[in-house]
């Protein structure tokens, strides 16, 4: 525990110096951070660092808006009312395609946790495996977000046009949870806590699942980088004190999350996000810690296979393969640098 607070009270001291008299040093010391469902799994290291006060420490007023998904704060970047997103980086290929650059520079998720499931409703349809989906009304948090880029993929790898589903935006958190109950959708892609909540209470079963390295490798056939923050090349090349700075919180709350246990990570979050059943959180993200990246660095392989998967089912991409490059969708240079700063 000494040596725990140790290593906190040196890197207060080099984040302060960092940000300076009121964060004078850092360009940019208030900005809006739009995310796609904060309270998911996923997103949790974000949540984290704004709850023990590291963005703060680091010389940032970081605003989180939580949107319905990830296209939805994706849009809000490109629109310019968000100046960072915390999201999953297959965008950052997407965009590509699009001819718009975004990258990514900092890795909350080595995998994406994303799972395929089907409803009661579904179930009554006779839908039991990915092959029946056919026609299927399926579930993702809005539409063109990761979570329909991962129907899609299933789809195409089983032999399912991709374009004969409706796909229904039934956001995250409570609001999936409600439509799946409700028999909104036959079938639903969300992440944890949603999930498990669903398949616990028999109200989903699981076709496929990505919340393990394992299964991950299974789906994707190698490694899938997910969650993590991203910006325009514009803003982190205006603004490297706030990018370092954000990457420093970052770094920060993966090494809470890897020194601290799953009940320890519950009681830092808001009430809310537990749906009214802690027990059921703090279990349920116990099965999840191995999700979260150990470091915040981005892999070059994670990034080969993104473009592998999106091939499969994107036309955009395929289209316009002479402008993807994998090493220019991401950078690790703030990353590096925090570490060098907290020496973790």
């Amino acid at each position: 525990m000494r040596k725990v607070f140790a290593i906190a009270v040196v890197a207060g001291v080099m984040l302060a110096a960092l940000a300076g008299p009121g964060g004078a040093q850092v360009e940019r010391p208030r900005l809006t951070l739009a995310v796609g469902g904060q309270p998911l799994y996923i997103y949790l290291p974000l949540t984290l660092a704004a709850q023990l006060g590291y963005f703060k420490q680091a010389g940032v007023d970081v605003n989180i808006v939580d949107l319905a998904g990830g296209a939805k704060a994706l849009e809000a970047l490109l629109g310019g009312s968000a100046d960072v997103v915390c999201g999953f980086i297959d965008h950052t290929i997407e965009m590509q395609a699009q001819g718009k650059a975004i990258r990514m520079f900092v890795l909350y998720d080595r995998y994406p946790g994303l799972v395929l499931a089907v409803t009661r409703a579904g179930q009554a349809r006779g839908i039991k495996a990915i092959a029946d989906l056919k026609g299927a009304r399926i579930g993702v948090t809005a539409p063109g977000s990761s979570t329909q880029f991962f129907a899609e993929y299933l789809l195409a790898k089983n032999g399912v046009p991709v374009d004969q589903e409706s796909y229904v935006g039934i956001g995250t958190a409570s609001t999936a949870v409600a439509a799946a109950r409700r028999g909104v959708v036959d079938a639903l892609v969300n992440v944890d806590p949603t999930i498990t909540i669903l398949a616990r209470g028999g109200d989903a079963t699981i076709l496929a699942d990505t919340r393990t390295t394992l299964g991950t490798l299974r789906v994707f056939g190698g490694p899938y980088p997910a969650g993590g923050l991203y910006a325009t090349p514009s803003f982190l090349e205006r603004n490297p004190k706030t990018a370092l700075a954000l990457a420093l919180a970052s770094v920060r709350a993966l090494h809470w999350i890897k020194t601290h246990s799953a009940g320890e990570i519950a009681n830092r979050m808001p009430e809310q996000f537990y749906q009214s059943d802690k027990g059921l959180y703090v279990a349920s993200l116990r099965e999840n810690l191995e999700m979260f990246s150990p470091d915040g660095r981005v892999p070059l392989s994670g990034l080969q296979t993104i473009v592998k998967v999106l091939s499969a089912f994107d036309r955009s991409v395929v289209a316009n393969a002479g402008r993807i490059n994998p090493q220019a969708a991401f950078t690790n240079e703030f990353v590096e640098e925090a570490h060098r700063t907290l020496k973790f």
